[in-house]
């Protein structure tokens, strides 16, 4: 439930142990390669390094940006690609601590794509040849009671032909033009696609007739070539010829299959090993040399440092490396992200993630996002059965593989069904539970009430976090005088105070002594840079002018008193969804019972339940979003950190 630690991992190695050390870190699957510095330079982590730290190890010699030959991994990638495509599966990648070398992996890809490919061919061209013929006996269907001989029609000298087909529509047309054709046009037979037509023409009349036949769109039937025989005779011989190429497609297939069912495993492994071989020669990029050693870079979190030491050693005895400390080199570059979580709440880092990712210095938000937002989703969606509904889903949504949505269905299912046991409320029903809390439409000003009281603590916690950060990140004058800092914390808890007493009509603390804590930090958040900076001693400076900067510190004080206000105020919706639950079941319940029948009754109390889920629960799953991004983050936290991404050869 926090921001891992990071060390620089900074190692100095002979050349020759290069791949073999690089291999490790990728496959470890520990090490942050990406160099995010200040000022977002596109640019080697290790050349930055090396340009600040080179003292300790310039007496290694000279380095320079290590510069790989350009290794030509495509070709093979899309040998595996038409390795797949034969075998119809997909080559997933795995893990792989296989030795093979890249000139091994490529000669046994190429082994295997070569012993596919003329079974791929083969059986491509084959099933290409039954697609013609078959669609060939299809067309020449009406013509097999002809007696006619192909071979005859194909021998005359002095007239052309032609077998096809023409739609209805067109045959009409075919009709009415038949004193324009100089040709002579038998129908021969009809089918559900068309009519089936054989025209004789001159030859000197075959351009015409063709043109006119292409204005038709008619449907040429092409026979073999050499084909002889009457076209009965003719389709026979092309239903032998199918049978044959089905069985050599089927024996082409049979093999296929072979080699799948033996080899394919080796597959995946060569695709793993020209996959890593491929980050590795990528990851050469990173690297500064000498014509003897190498140096490189990584980020790598604490908890991981000492195994990842552990490999490189083992794979290189003459490898130094050095643990550099975050802190160290914080001014020239930020350290990746990377947060720990318990397997409860680690799915609610998806929500965090989606406003933004927590900088290195600041308290990672998941732990208090995924409790608070499973309250507020089960205060405003109370119930056992659609509760559990929600479980349901959330089990069917992770079924295969761990989903983070479902895992946060099954969460806020559970604890809308424990807000449901509160309220007594099972599939809208309040008459078969007893309610353990409330029932919220039987005391709808505790509900409110409530709800804004227990977003009144959240917007506490909230400016506790916020001032820890602040103190994290060495902004102390935010954490002292800003409005999300002590200032405005003082002004919050001396206006609640105020406007406690002003309901109860009961003073605890003297009023004057309120107004004046809340003038005084108004006081603190307007002067913040010039009372700082008299605490410290400077001068102070205003980054565009002290006229820009009070005047914008006066509107500031505007909207921090009314950001306050409808901070507090916005959690009234929590219990403002409580009660329309229930309302817009009550709904449904009326519509029941007025329909004064039982089956069409419950099928409106079920179109309810499946409407309330659907609809509403969307509802709510957004307005909990939106109560914690504005209301809460907006105080605390600042989302621009940058992710730890372990340079991996695996698809993430």
């Amino acid at each position: 439930m926090a921001v891992e630690k990071m060390k620089l991992m900074n190692i100095v190695a002979p050349v020759e142990c290069m791949h073999d050390i690089l291999r490790e870190l990728i496959l470890s699957e520990s090490a942050h390669i990406r160099n995010y510095t200040v000022n977002k330079v596109a640019d080697s982590l290790t050349m930055t390094m090396l340009s600040k730290y080179e003292d300790p190890i310039r007496d290694s010699g000279r380095f320079t940006r290590y510069k790989a030959e350009k290794a030509d991994f495509k070709i093979y990638e899309d040998k595996l690609e038409e390795i797949s495509k034969l075998l119809k599966k997909e080559i997933p990648l795995k893990k792989t601590d296989s030795a093979k070398d890249i000139e091994q992996i490529r000669e046994r890809i190429d082994q295997i794509h070569s012993a596919l490919k003329p079974l791929g061919r083969d059986k491509d061209e084959h099933e290409r040849e039954i697609r013609e013929k078959e669609e060939f006996l299809e067309n020449i269907e009406n013509l097999r009671d002809m007696d006619i001989d192909i071979g005859e029609i194909r021998s005359m000298q002095h007239f052309n032909y032609h077998i096809g087909t023409l739609t209805k529509e067109r045959r009409i047309k075919l009709r009415d033009n038949y004193e324009n054709i100089p040709a002579i046009v038998l129908h021969i037979g009809s089918s559900s696609d068309g009519e089936s037509y054989l025209i004789f023409s001159t030859k000197q009349d075959e351009e015409e007739t063709s043109r006119i036949l292409k204005s038709l769109n008619f449907k040429e039937i092409e026979f073999p070539e050499n084909t002889e025989g009457r076209v009965r005779d003719v389709g026979n011989d092309v239903r032998e010829r199918i049978d044959e190429l089905k069985r050599r497609r089927e024996s082409d297939i049979v093999v296929i299959e072979e080699i799948k069912e033996k080899y394919f495993e080796e597959i995946v492994e060569l695709k793993s090993l020209l996959m890593l071989e491929k980050k590795i020669e990528e990851l050469k990029s990173n690297v500064a040399w000498t014509r003897n050693f190498f140096y490189f870079v990584a980020w790598v979190s604490e908890g991981d440092y000492d195994d990842v030491s552990k490999r490189l050693e083992t794979c290189c005895k003459h490898i130094i490396i050095e643990k550099i400390d975050s802190s160290e080199v914080e001014k020239e570059l930020v350290p990746p992200t990377k947060l720990k979580n318990n397997k409860v709440i680690r799915p609610f880092e998806l929500l965090v993630n989606m406003y933004g990712i927590p900088n290195y210095k600041e308290i990672d938000p998941t732990f208090f996002l995924g409790v608070t937002y499973l309250v507020l989703f089960g205060a405003m969606f109370g119930d056992v059965g659609q509760g559990l509904v929600f479980v349901l889903f959330g089990f069917l949504l992770s079924r295969k593989e761990a989903s983070p949505y479902g895992e946060i269905l099954k969460r806020i299912g559970i604890s809308s069904t424990m807000f449901g046991f509160m309220y007594g409320s099972i599939f809208g029903n309040e008459e078969v539970l007893p309610a353990l809390f409330v029932r919220p439409m039987e005391d709808i000003n505790f509900v409110l009430y409530t709800a804004i009281g227990f977003g009144v603590i959240l917007l506490l916690i909230s400016f506790g976090m916020s001032m820890w950060n602040l103190k994290a990140q060495g902004r102390e004058d935010e954490m002292f005088f800003g409005r999300d800092g002590l200032a405005g914390l003082i002004f919050y808890v001396s206006f609640l105070i105020l406007l406690l007493q002003t309901v109860l009509k009961d003073t605890k603390v003297n009023e004057g002594i309120l107004v004046g804590a809340m003038v005084l930090s108004l006081a603190m958040i307007f002067l913040r840079v010039p009372l700082y900076s008299k605490l410290k001693g400077q001068k102070p400076v205003y980054e565009e002018g002290a006229s820009s900067y009070y005047i914008e510190g006066g509107f500031n004080l505007i909207e921090t008193i009314l950001s306050l206000l409808s901070n507090t105020i916005s959690f009234i919706r929590v219990g403002a969804f409580a009660l329309n639950h229930v309302g817009l079941f009550l709904a449904f319940t009326t519509m029941a019972n007025m329909v004064n029948h039982r089956a069409m009754g419950l099928a409106i109390l079920v179109l309810g339940n499946i409407i309330i889920i659907g609809l509403e629960g969307l509802i709510v799953l957004i307005q909990g979003l939106r109560l914690e991004y504005y209301e809460l983050f907006g105080k605390y936290f600042r989302g621009d950190g940058q992710a730890f991404v372990p340079v991996s050869y695996m698809e993430r």
